[in-house]
C-alpha cells in the first residue's frame, strides 16, 4: 500500500477558486502525481466558512476558506485530511460542523478529533491514523466533555493509544500539530517525544505547522518526519496593518511529499518527493529542496546542546528580522484590551504544555 502525506493546506488567497481560474492548472502537476496513491492524507488548516460567521477566541490571525474549495480537494485526490490543528476552530462550532459535513458529503475521512482514530483496511494492511494538536501552537476548540473539537496532543494518551493500536495489530500513523513556525528545526521537546514513543512500537511520525520543512530520521523501525512543511499557504493578514502578518518566502514555499509504503502492516520503504509552489504552478523534483532536507536530517544526528544552540541562532534571526519591520505605530495598534486575552491565552497554553508535553519528558 502506497500512502502520500502531505503538509498544511491552505485554501484561500490564491489557492482559493473564488480568487484564482487558472488554479486547477496551478496543482495539475501535482494532481496527477497523486493519482499513483492508494491514499492520500493532508492536513487541512482552513475551516469552511459561510460568509458572514464571527471569529472565535482570541488569535492574532484567522484563516478560512469557501465551501466552493472542496472541490479542490478531491481534484488533488485527497482522501484523508487532518483537522487536528490551530485553525480549523477559527471560526467556532458551526464551522467546524459544517466542515465535517462537507468532508462526508464529498466522501472525504477525516481524523485528530473528538478523540476518535481512523482505520483504514486494504490488502493485508490494518492502519490507524491519529491526529493531534499541541499546545505549542496556540490551538482553540480543544475537544472535552463541554464541546466537541479536536484532540489535544497528551503524551500519557498517545502512549495509551499505541500501546493498544500494538495489541490489536494495527500499523499507526500520527499527523501531529506542533513546533516552532518558519524553522527549520523541530523543538527537542519534540524530538525527544518521537524517539520515546518508537520504543513502543513502530509507527510513522508525520507533523506539521512550522509551514517549513524539517528533517527526518528512521529510529526502531519508525520514520519520524518532524515538518512536511507547507503543500499550499498564502501570505496571512490581519486587520492591523496593511503589510501581511506571515509573508510566503522561499523556505516556505519549499516543502515535500512523504512517500511511504506499507505491506503486512510494516513500513518496508519510504521517499522524499520535493514540491515547489511557484509563481504559475506547482511543481515537484526540485533536488535543491532535497538536498536542504537531507541536510536538515543530518542535524538531528548532533548532540542536543550544540542541536539546541543551532536551533537557538535560526530563531533569534527569524524573530529579529520581524522586530525589524515594527514600527511605533505597530505597537500603538496592539495597546488594547485584545492584545491582552492573547496574552493571557498564550501563557494558559503554556502552562497546559507543560503539563501535557514537558511534565512527561523531563
Amino acid at each position: 500500500m502506497k500512502i502520500a502525506l502531505l503538509g498544511d493546506i491552505a485554501f484561500f488567497g490564491k489557492f482559493s477558486l473564488e480568487n484564482n481560474q487558472d488554479i486547477f492548472e496551478y496543482f495539475k502537476e501535482v494532481s496527477e502525481k497523486l493519482k499513483e496513491y492508494d491514499l492520500v492524507v493532508g492536513n487541512l488548516e482552513t475551516p469552511f466558512v459561510i460568509p458572514g460567521t464571527k471569529s472565535f477566541g482570541h488569535k492574532s490571525a484567522y484563516i478560512e476558506s469557501s465551501p466552493k474549495n472542496i472541490a479542490l480537494l478531491k481534484y488533488l485526490n485527497i482522501d484523508v485530511v487532518n483537522l487536528a490543528n490551530n485553525h480549523i476552530y477559527d471560526f467556532g462550532a458551526s464551522s467546524y460542523e459544517m466542515t465535517k459535513k462537507l468532508l462526508s458529503e464529498n466522501n472525504i475521512k477525516y481524523f485528530g478529533v473528538e478523540n476518535q482514530q481512523l482505520i483504514i483496511e486494504s490488502d493485508s494492511n490494518k492502519i490507524a491514523i491519529n491526529g493531534y494538536c499541541c499546545y505549542s501552537t496556540n490551538p482553540l476548540g480543544i475537544h472535552s466533555n463541554k464541546r466537541k473539537g479536536i484532540n489535544e496532543l497528551n503524551i500519557p494518551d498517545i502512549e495509551e493509544q499505541l500501546l493498544c493500536n500494538k495489541k490489536n495489530k494495527l500499523f499507526t500513523i500520527f499527523g501531529v500539530h506542533c513546533g516552532q513556525e518558519h524553522v527549520n528545526y523541530p523543538n527537542y521537546d519534540h524530538i525527544l517525544m518521537a524517539r520515546k514513543l518508537s520504543e513502543i512500537d513502530s509507527y510513522v511520525f508525520y507533523g506539521h505547522h512550522p509551514h517549513v520543512a524539517q528533517g527526518i530520521e528512521k529510529l526502531n523501525q519508525s520514520l519520524l518526519a518532524y515538518s512536511l512543511g507547507n503543500f499550499c499557504f498564502d501570505d496571512v493578514y490581519t486587520s492591523k496593518s496593511k503589510e501581511p502578518l506571515i509573508k510566503q518566502s522561499e523556505n516556505n514555499k519549499e516543502s515535500f511529499i512523504l512517500e511511504i509504503e506499507i505491506v503486512d502492516n510494516n513500513l518496508i520503504n519510504h521517499a522524499i518527493i520535493p514540491i515547489y509552489m511557484g509563481l504559475d504552478k506547482m511543481s515537484i523534483g526540485n533536488p535543491d529542496i532535497s538536498k536542504k532536507i537531507r541536510d536538515y536530517s543530518k542535524k538531528l544526528e548532533i548532540g542536543k546542546e550544540e542541536y539546541k544552540q543551532n536551533r537557538k541562532e535560526l530563531i533569534d534571526s527569524y524573530i529579529s528580522n520581524r522586530k525589524q519591520k515594527r514600527d511605533f505605530n505597530w505597537y500603538l495598534k496592539r495597546m488594547n484590551y485584545k492584545s491582552a486575552f492573547l496574552i493571557l491565552f498564550s501563557k494558559l497554553n503554556a502552562k497546559k504544555y507543560k503539563k501535557s508535553v514537558t511534565d512527561h519528558l523531563y
